[in-house]
């Protein structure tokens, strides 16, 4: 499988489940404050779950994708991001 695919399959499987989760429980019939919470604890979840299914993958793009500092930066930013959702 071609590096670009995988990335993309990772990237489709990822949005799948957060898009399903969160389908889920806004169709769930409980009060709006305890489903939001009951969301926010699955993104957080599904996150963490990716973030440490796919680190090894998220290290190895980093190499194959070298970029220059300003480049280097805007990773560090989205990994940081990808790892702490909620900040």
């Amino acid at each position: 499988m071609a590096k670009g695919n995988t990335t993309k399959i990772f990237l489709a499987t990822f949005a799948g489940l957060a898009a399903g989760v969160a389908i889920g429980l806004l169709l769930a019939p409980e009060k709006g404050a305890k489903t939001r919470k009951k969301l926010k604890k699955k993104i957080r979840e599904v996150s963490e779950n990716f973030q440490h299914e796919f680190s090894d993958e998220l290290e190895k793009l980093k190499t194959i994708f070298p970029g220059d500092e300003k480049e280097e930066k805007k990773r560090k930013k989205v990994i940081t991001k990808a790892k702490n959702p909620t900040t």
